[in-house]
């Protein structure tokens, strides 16, 4: 809760009603919000009765969890007509989920284990083990554990603090252990190893979702770390999104981390509000992955071992077309291939021009590109690394991706290909406004984006100032800053930057059975 002065006779009063304190929501019931002063008991304000009429307006019911719950926050004035008060009341309402339509039966071996094991006795069962693990083998000050659920193996923040820490030796002071699935490489098994290596370890680097979080009560002297490898794209995210398509509940596996790193203070109230947690546990460190795509030299050989493999590109501009996935997460990610059209862009390319198509890797469809134009649009899934592809390309072509993060340090053209902007504003909402912030052409039509690219018609007036307000650190050591602020520091203030006061640990929450959400995926 926040209040500020306004004028000499306002303030403002803020309240964020999903993190109210000790990150839960404002709890139920009718509160009295009482303006003093000096701590005296007597109001030290008035209310303009005259604006009541607002109060019903400014109300609002947040629904979730598949639109079962509703979180309702209502205003209203109090029934004493000597000294009326300003009220708020929160409610939280709940209905049954009802038959399914058209359900999809479980094969017959899933039906009968949810029978033997339903899933609340299984996330019992899990915390037991947690727990059990944790006092058979408790950590020791100095077991680390690099995971994803989202990803297979190590990358982009992660790799790079992992790289960086055997570089400096931490190896041989540190247990390095790694825990990398997808949900469709999941198995029982994994799940027991992971839930073991929760239990054993003192610190825990992640990036990206984590749902096994939210299922489990996790020790607060475990320090979990979200190194988030997004950076700052335009959609609103998490909790930003409360009460929209995919809105995360109430209680989520993101608000159980010690810390989120970000790469400047101005991003800070962003992710606050997106991961549930308080301002003081969101780190301006910068990304770690940027230290590597900042190194001259390696992107220096990064572009000669490219064009060494792909000689047929020389002399031609490069357009990387890479805008991110609709739908909620990775289990429905998808992109409309029907608003591409091949043959109108293999046009316009002609000599000039070759399209790599570099899709989100939650997408399991590969781009359709009719093998006729296969010799100017080429998909680009397979190569490695989409920050490597980003130094060899001229025009990045995207959306509301956050691979503009990094792109705006190489002062070149980007065209955004928003056919869906008013429609996804509304739907999934803007932390920003993606018209006047976008540094780049908007392009809202597909004949835009081919005439933009035809004419060369690139605006790069915006990108200073979109570099300024992302990036603190425009250098190689965000790495060494997340370890020695946050891995290696702990909580111990000489380690930390600025006037933040740094969390210890996380607040316990409740183990609650929670869906991703759907862009923290991407943010």
């Amino acid at each position: 809760m926040n209040s500020r002065q306004i004028t000499a006779e306002q303030h403002r009063l803020e309240i964020n009603v999903t993190n109210f304190a000790d990150r839960r929501q404002v709890p139920n019931g009718t509160w009295r919000i009482v303006p003093t002063c000096d701590d005296e008991k007597l109001p030290a304000a008035t209310f303009d009765l005259d604006a009541a009429d607002r109060l019903d307006i400014d109300s609002r019911t947040f629904l979730y969890d598949r639109n079962r719950t509703a979180y309702v926050i209502g205003f209203g004035i109090s029934d004493d007509e000597d000294s009326p008060e300003f009220l708020m009341r929160t409610y939280q309402l709940f209905r049954g989920a009802g038959p399914a339509k058209n359900p999809v039966k479980k094969p017959l071996g899933k039906r009968l284990a949810l029978k033997v094991l339903p899933r609340a006795r299984r996330r019992k069962i899990a915390q037991r083990l947690y727990w059990t693990a944790r006092r058979v083998r408790p950590p020791k000050g100095d077991r680390i554990l690099f995971a994803s659920e989202m990803r297979t193996s190590l990358g982009g923040n992660l790799a790079r603090v992992h790289d960086r820490m055997i570089e400096r030796g931490l190896d041989k002071k540190y247990t390095f252990n790694h825990s990398f699935r997808v949900p469709a490489t999941a198995n029982k098994w994994s799940t027991l190893r992971l839930i073991y290596l929760l239990a054993t370890s003192d610190t825990v680097l992640m990036d990206d979702y984590f749902g096994l979080l939210g299922n489990l009560e996790v020790s607060p002297d475990t320090k979990i770390i979200q190194l988030w490898h997004a950076g700052s794209g335009f959609k609103a995210v998490g909790y930003s999104r409360f009460g929209k398509y995919g809105s995360p509940k109430l209680s989520n596996a993101h608000r159980k981390y010690t810390y989120v790193i970000t790469g400047s203070k101005h991003l800070v109230p962003v992710y606050a509000e997106a991961f549930g947690i308080e301002e003081s546990a969101v780190v301006p460190t910068g990304l770690p992955r940027i230290d590597t795509f900042l190194d001259e030299e390696r992107s220096q050989k990064v572009k000669d071992d490219f064009f060494a493999a792909h000689p047929e590109f020389r002399g031609k501009k490069i357009v990387l077309f890479a805008p991110t996935f609709r739908g909620k997460s990775i289990g429905d990610a998808h992109y409309p291939y029907e608003r591409i059209d091949f043959a109108k862009l293999h046009e316009v390319c002609g000599d000039k021009y070759v399209v790599l198509f570099r899709m989100h890797h939650f997408i399991p469809d590969a781009p359709p590109i009719p093998d006729q134009y296969r010799d100017r649009l080429v998909d680009f899934a397979a190569f490695p690394d989409t920050n490597d592809l980003l130094h060899v390309t001229d025009v990045l072509v995207t959306d509301y991706s956050s691979v503009i993060y990094e792109y705006t340090l190489l002062d070149k053209p980007i065209l955004f290909y928003a056919y869906d902007k008013d429609t996804y504003s509304v739907i999934r909402g803007f932390h920003r406004d993606y018209d006047s912030v976008a540094p780049g052409t908007i392009c809202v039509t597909f004949d835009d984006l081919l005439k933009a690219l035809q004419d060369e018609d690139f605006d790069l007036s915006k990108v200073e100032t979109f570099r300024r307000e992302n990036f603190d650190y425009v250098d190689t050591n965000s790495a060494d800053r997340v370890i020695d602020w946050l891995i290696v520091g702990g909580t111990d203030p000489e380690h930390m930057p600025g006037e933040h006061k740094w969390l210890a640990s996380v607040p316990e929450e409740p183990a609650v059975a929670d869906e991703p959400l759907s862009d923290q995926s991407e943010a």
